[in-house]
C-alpha cells in the first residue's frame, strides 16, 4: 500500500510540475504548423504529434474506436474536443486517489483496481468519455456565436445565453465564443472557444486550441487543466 500511495503523490508532483510550466505558454497546445492545417487524417495527425497525443490515441485505440478519427468508419468528418496526455494522466492519478481512499476506509480492493497504463482504464469506460467529446460534424471557431453560461444566484443551475448546442455521440455539449477586449476597445481582442455538457454538474472548460485543421475533421484542444471527472 505504501509502494501505492507513494506511487500515486509521485504522479500527483509531476503532474503539477508539468501544469506550472504549461502555464508560461497560456496553457497553449501547439497545433504543429502555424497554419493549423494538417493534409493528414485526424489519427495520423496524433501519430506525429506524439507529446500531446500518445495517451489520447491508446485510449481510442484500447475503445475501438480508430475507425472514427482515421475516416475509415461510418464518420467521415467530426470535431473532436480534443483530450490530451496530461488529462488522461490527472484522470488515472485521480482514480488510484478514490481506490486508496476506499482501501483505506476497509473498503477491500485489489491490485487490478489501480490504472498504472491506459489500457487499465476499463474500455467502456474509455468509450462513454470520447463519446462525449466527438460531434459528428465539423466546426470552426467562426461558427460559433458569442454566448455565457452562468450558474444562478442560488447556484442551483445554469442559464445558458447564445452560443450553440451540438449533439455529441453521447449527450449534448453548449459551446459558445467569449472575445477579449484589446487596447481598449470591448470584444475587439482574441476569440476565447468554451464548453460544458448540458448537465448541472458539468463544469465550462476553455479550449487551448482551436481550429486544428486534418481531412477527416478538426480539432479543437482541451487545456493541460481539464478533468474528465468533472466534464
Amino acid at each position: 500500500m505504501a509502494s501505492t500511495r507513494l506511487n500515486t503523490l509521485k504522479g500527483i508532483a509531476l503532474l503539477a510540475f508539468i501544469s506550472l510550466c504549461s502555464c508560461t505558454k497560456y496553457n497553449y497546445i501547439d497545433g504543429g504548423v502555424a497554419s493549423g492545417v494538417h493534409d493528414c487524417s485526424m489519427w495520423e495527425y496524433f501519430e506525429q504529434q506524439t507529446v500531446d497525443w500518445d495517451s489520447t490515441r491508446i485510449m481510442i485505440e484500447h475503445a475501438g474506436m480508430k475507425s472514427i478519427f482515421d475516416g475509415s468508419g461510418q464518420y467521415k468528418d467530426i470535431t473532436f474536443l480534443g483530450i490530451t496526455d496530461l488529462s488522461i494522466v490527472r484522470y488515472m492519478l485521480d482514480h488510484n486517489a478514490k481506490v486508496d481512499y476506499d482501501k483505506e476506509h476497509g473498503i477491500e480492493v485489489s491490485p487490478e483496481d489501480y490504472w498504472h497504463r491506459v489500457k487499465d482504464i476499463p474500455k467502456e469506460q474509455c468509450v462513454k468519455v470520447l463519446e462525449q467529446l466527438i460531434i459528428p460534424q465539423r466546426f470552426m471557431l467562426k461558427d460559433i456565436p458569442q454566448g455565457t453560461r452562468l450558474k444562478t444566484a442560488d447556484g442551483a443551475e445554469y442559464v445558458e445565453t447564445g452560443g450553440k448546442v451540438f449533439t455529441a455521440l453521447s449527450g449534448n455539449l453548449f459551446i459558445w465564443m467569449e472575445p477579449e477586449d484589446y487596447a481598449g476597445v470591448e470584444d475587439a481582442g482574441a476569440k476565447n472557444l468554451y464548453i460544458a455538457r448540458q448537465v448541472n454538474t458539468g463544469e465550462n472548460w476553455r479550449v487551448a486550441s482551436t481550429d486544428i485543421q486534418t481531412t477527416t475533421g478538426v480539432v479543437h484542444a482541451l487545456g493541460y487543466d481539464f478533468k474528465i471527472i468533472n466534464f
